[in-house]
């Protein structure tokens, strides 16, 4: 997609002349499950030897982020990873249980991202309300949550924030849809202090938990064909590892300095997001390989695919 040849928004055009997502409509709209995606942003952690990526920094607020791009959020992240929302995660957004309560305060829209911009930038931040409202239009928006099981709500401690109206999307107020994806002891536990009605629902798997089915689920009843993972790195490698996440939009920042990241005390491996050449194609991301890049300034926009393992019903004709 080009931004300035498609919707004549020059202005964002400029900083990102093409948008890629990495399966075609035709395929995604064959697809049993609904075609997955999901962004992390990750800092280099040294100005020499082999490139090692990470995007987390433990003990740092939010993990970090603002260190990771130097103390500030950055022009290039700041719109991809709106765009990010606005294409991928206009119908539907999955986060983990455990995010929703961190980011209770939170509503995952664009806007996150795309408010950092709005004074500095303030064209190319009209760009991306102009370009969310070409593509959102007449989409309904489900916000999806994974709990799998009953510890899941206890050990969070959801009802008592339920009760105490500290979730934001749960709020009526601001008329979210949320689907709760959990299995048959989530779904009897968290049913009691937050009932189904015409914002909330359940999706359960049985008696346990089975993400491919929950995918299948949420496909049939809702048509619904593109999430946005936004659960965290664990959920988003366990789903990746299940072959349903077909796409990963990553912004690399160079390394930000020692004031930022201290390059002798970065080896948390849990925090590692790559290393250059282990890519199936010997870039940085494992398993993926990289479909397309964007310099923006010092920051590179990439888009990175993973194979996915559930083929489409139309995979064997198309194939033949």
């Amino acid at each position: 997609m080009s931004p300035s040849n498609d919707y004549g928004l020059y202005n964002l055009g400029k900083i990102l002349p093409e948008i890629v997502i990495g399966a075609s409509e035709e395929y995604i709209s064959s697809m049993k499950v609904p075609y997955q995606a999901t962004s992390y942003i990750g800092a280099r952690t040294g100005n020499t030897g082999k490139a090692v990526y990470i995007y987390k920094i433990n003990n740092r607020p939010g993990g970090g982020v603002l260190s990771l791009t130097g103390g500030i959020r950055k022009l290039g992240d700041s719109v991809f990873a709106s765009t990010h929302r606005i294409l991928l995660g206009r119908k539907s957004m999955m986060i983990s249980a455990d995010n929703l309560v961190v980011n209770k305060e939170h509503i995952w829209n664009w806007q996150f991202f795309g408010n950092t911009i709005k004074k500095s930038n303030p064209n190319i931040y009209e760009d991306l309300v102009k370009l969310s409202e070409k593509v959102g239009k007449g989409s309904e928006f489900r916000q999806l949550v994974v709990a799998r099981s009953d510890k899941t709500f206890r050990r969070l401690n959801i009802a008592g924030l339920c009760r105490e109206n500290q979730i934001k999307i749960l709020d009526p107020k601001y008329g979210i849809k949320v689907t709760f994806l959990t299995n048959e002891s989530g779904h009897e536990y968290a049913s009691k202090f937050l009932p189904e009605s015409d914002l909330t629902e359940y999706i359960i798997t049985g008696t346990k938990f089975d993400m491919y089915l929950a995918m299948i689920k949420i496909r049939k009843l809702h048509g619904t064909d593109m999430i946005l993972n936004d659960g965290g790195r664990i959920m988003s490698n366990s789903v990746r590892d299940r072959g349903l996440l077909g796409e990963e939009r990553i912004t690399l920042e160079p390394y930000p300095g020692d004031q930022f990241i201290s390059h002798r005390s970065n080896s948390h491996q849990q925090n590692v997001l790559g290393i250059e050449g282990t890519g199936i194609d010997g870039g940085e991301i494992e398993n993926a390989i990289k479909v397309h890049s964007t310099r923006i300034n010092d920051e590179f926009a990439n888009v990175y695919l993973y194979p996915l393992k559930v083929k489409s019903e139309g995979y064997a004709k198309m194939h033949k």
